[in-house]
């Protein structure tokens, strides 16, 4: 049989036909002529595979062809393609954009699917109105041994393994009484970004209602002791006293009256968080409730606009003064 000396990259072939392979000390492999057509015709057959999943190249002709159609679907005169779902791609899109990834479709067919959102990557949020529990339902005591839960306590969030109680010696499984209560375990909340960021998310509007009534009784104190007051006063005469004195009649109050207290009442209570509304950087009077820095009418002319001549008087910003008369020079 006649020997051939081959290249020792197509080593791996030798024990694939089942032909002899001998090798000779300078590094070359010898090869059986039966083993050398028997490899030929393993890469003949090899390339026809090939070349049928090889794209077909196209000629110049298709290939203005081509370009002609993409400038007439961008100006709008030819129909756009259609993906395999039946939605239009827009013609404008580039070409490495609509052309699809030979790992993604092995037929090649241009489409936006591998550009969208894959469902299966997506996350699963929690939704805009879902908050943490907040108290626990006082009712929901059970009397029975439900089954899947502790047989240590009874209850139903945990297993008899992670049991925080003591043990039992005939467990509530058996027995049936004093039947643990559930914990309160809290859910598993998951939100978006907008989500994260809802200052209102988990606002319960009724909580407020408890201030309000509380203001109202409050109120309602306040006129009920406002009410007594003046029941008591009639009753010892002091209003009867007060009206027919001749200052009421001349329409001129007491200072110190009783009545001015009491109608002074709710502006002593407003004044009480006055001292909280003092504004840094200004000197603002709480009792006064007037900006003193401030009392300039502001119809009237500024100061450094009486006289625009710029040899007049000098206006200073920083002190807001004009020491010298601006109509000095005017006569």
């Amino acid at each position: 049989s006649q020997e051939v000396n081959i290249d020792p990259s197509l080593w791996f072939l030798c024990g694939g036909f089942g032909v002899g392979c001998g090798g000779t000390g300078g590094g070359q492999l010898t090869m059986s002529a039966a083993a050398v057509d028997a490899v030929n015709a393993a890469s003949l057959s090899g390339s026809k595979e090939m070349s049928l999943e090889e794209p077909k190249k196209m000629t110049r002709e298709d290939w203005r062809k081509k370009k002609e159609l993409e400038e007439q679907r961008k100006l709008g005169n030819a129909p756009a393609e259609v993906d395999e779902e039946g939605k239009d791609i827009n013609p404008h899109i580039p070409q490495y954009i609509s052309s699809v990834p030979w790992y993604i479709d092995p037929s090649k067919r241009p489409t936006l699917k591998h550009q969208r959102p894959q469902p299966e990557k997506q996350k699963q949020y929690s939704s805009s109105g879902g908050w943490y529990k907040r108290g626990v339902k006082e009712n929901s005591i059970t009397t029975k041994y439900r089954k899947g839960a502790c047989e240590n306590c009874g209850a139903m969030t945990h297993k008899k393994k992670d049991c925080f109680e003591r043990p039992r010696r005939v467990g509530a499984k058996f027995t049936g009484t004093n039947i643990a209560p559930d914990e309160h375990v809290q859910p598993q909340l998951m939100f978006d970004y907008d989500g994260k960021r809802d200052r209102w998310n988990g606002y319960n509007p009724e909580e407020h209602m408890k201030i309000v009534e509380e203001y109202a009784k409050v109120d309602l104190a306040k006129r009920t002791l406002k009410a007594q007051k003046l029941q008591e006063e009639l009753a010892s005469g002091k209003l009867v006293e007060q009206a027919n004195s001749p200052k009421h009649q001349w329409g001129e109050e007491e200072p110190n009256s009783q009545t001015e207290k009491d109608h002074n009442s709710e502006d002593e209570d407003e004044d009480k968080y006055a001292d909280d509304i003092d504004m840094p950087g200004q000197n603002f009077d709480s009792k006064r409730r007037i900006t003193v820095r401030n009392l300039r009418i502001r119809e009237d002319i500024a100061k450094y606009l009486r006289n625009l001549d710029p040899n007049s008087a000098y206006y200073d910003p920083k002190t807001r003064a004009m020491r010298e008369n601006p109509y000095a020079n005017a006569g």
